[in-house]
């Protein structure tokens, strides 16, 4: 696994439930060294996931093995804790393009940042953001939020209104960003992203 420009990872436990967020540094193909700002760690020897964000390939889920220990390096007050990671194989890799869309009709209730509750139907979805048409009015940079279950996981999400078009039959589209998106709902959103595109290639493939 070469991973070309990752400096953030998601750990998770033995439990399979998100763990702690690392700084990565790639030391050469398939080892790296992880630094956590989270106190909460112990000296452990681990086999478990790890989420890696790399820019060029999208979340790349590995099987690793850590050996977490206490961080004598010069980061130590900020990162108290690090690991020696190594790639024991490469399971998943969600969605190789951040703005890679896919169409969608999901239809949700929104909550704006002053409260108010309206209806919409997300058309198409990305790692970073949605298209939404909605009756309800807003103004660029305007906030709002929605839950809603990807990949059996349910999500809370915020968006922030970039674009509006005014819809020849009522209502609004809006073209949204998300804001202050987890790392373990980015990764769920990537895989329904990814799961998606390949959903719609093998339909083509059917009709030709």
């Amino acid at each position: 696994m070469n991973l070309r420009n990752c400096t953030i990872c998601l750990v998770y436990g033995t439990d399979n439930k998100p763990l702690s967020k690392a700084r990565v540094e790639v030391r050469s193909e398939g080892e790296m060294s992880l630094y956590f700002a989270n106190y909460k760690l112990r000296n452990i020897k681990i086999r478990t996931i790890v989420d890696f964000y790399d820019g060029a390939q999208g979340v790349v889920r590995c099987i690793c093995v850590l050996v977490i220990r206490k961080n004598n390096q010069p980061t130590r007050l900020r990162e108290p804790w690090m690991a020696d990671c190594s790639v024991v194989k490469v399971r998943e890799v969600f969605q190789r393009q951040k703005d890679l869309r896919v169409k969608t009709e999901i239809r949700a209730e929104f909550q704006s940042d002053l409260g108010h509750f309206f209806p919409g139907t997300i058309q198409n979805i990305s790692a970073g953001g949605i298209y939404v048409n909605a009756p309800w009015a807003m103004n660029k940079g305007d906030r709002f939020a929605f839950s809603h279950r990807f990949m059996d996981k349910l999500c809370d999400i915020r968006a922030e209104v970039l674009r509006i078009s005014p819809l020849t039959g009522g209502g609004y589209g809006y073209g949204c960003k998300f804001v202050d998106l987890s790392l373990d709902t980015e990764a769920v959103i990537r895989k329904y992203v990814y799961t998606r595109q390949m959903e719609a290639q093998a339909e083509r493939q059917e009709r030709q």
